[in-house]
């Protein structure tokens, strides 16, 4: 096994996700631990702007679970320079997802041991019942994201594998909520199956597995330049990738929003 890791590093959904965005782009962010230059042409205004703004709306959902006036957020969002954030907190208090119950944590982090390694899981919101494990994840994508796609996800995966084992819901069912904030009346909704989680298991280990078993020279450059649309590390590569690949900004989005 290759030791080019940092000791005691954790596996978490961005990670990998970048991993299996660019093998090149994991060795940069996170064994090299570079500083990326200054914002390309992709990943200029619009990128920065939608990060900022859908990192606002989960602090103040996350606000709104803890306690805080619901007034006073609104309050907020109103202030906040990009009025997208307004509405989005409008329809989050407006949905089913507002209701506050007991066992309720918002923006709780776990961690899982798996096959020697550490899984780390940041949830939006875990919400456990006796009888029933519930997660949500809020979204501010620019489009719907796609149904198939979202249940492959490296994100859906390691969610639903780390409540499982975190929690030891070996008979509670475990069921994931995507909620689009742009589109609050189209929630994805997931319950997994125990088959299901086995294979999430099998393949979050195997993905693990890949990782550390590579030695410098292998974490090549992705040949897929969709993933190179919004990285922050295309110039390193002297590349400008694909513009206006919606899945690949998503990736890139999704990773900012959850390490910043």
């Amino acid at each position: 096994m290759s030791e080019i890791l940092p000791r005691g590093f954790v596996f978490s959904q961005s990670n990998l996700q970048a991993f299996q965005n660019c093998r090149f782009s994991f060795m940069l962010r996170y064994i090299r631990k570079l500083p990326w230059p200054s914002p390309l042409s992709a990943r200029s205004a619009s990128f920065e702007l939608d990060q900022a703004a859908g990192s606002m709306l989960h602090s103040l959902i996350h606000q709104y679970f803890l306690g805080i006036d619901a007034e006073l957020l609104r309050s907020c969002a109103e202030a906040f320079p990009d009025a997208r954030v307004s509405r989005w907190l409008e329809r989050f208090l407006a949905s089913p997802y507002s209701e506050i119950l007991p066992n309720q944590y918002p923006e709780h982090s776990q961690q899982i041991a798996l096959g020697g390694n550490l899984l780390l899981a940041k949830f939006d919101l875990l919400h456990l019942d006796d009888d029933a494990i519930q997660i949500c994840d809020w979204k501010t994508s620019r489009i719907l994201l796609n149904r198939v796609r979202l249940q492959n996800r490296i994100q859906t995966m390691v969610y639903a594998l780390v409540a499982v084992s975190a929690n030891d819901s070996k008979t509670r069912p475990v069921s994931m909520y995507y909620w689009e904030a742009d589109f609050p009346d189209n929630p994805i909704i997931f319950e997994f199956s125990p088959q299901q989680l086995i294979d999430f298991r099998k393949t979050i280990t195997n993905l693990i597995h890949t990782i550390k078993s590579l030695s410098p020279d292998e974490f090549i450059r992705t040949t897929n330049l969709n993933h190179c649309s919004y990285c922050e590390y295309q110039t390193y590569c002297s590349r400008v990738g694909i513009p206006k690949d919606e899945q690949a900004y998503q990736d890139w989005l999704e990773i900012g929003l959850l390490e910043n």
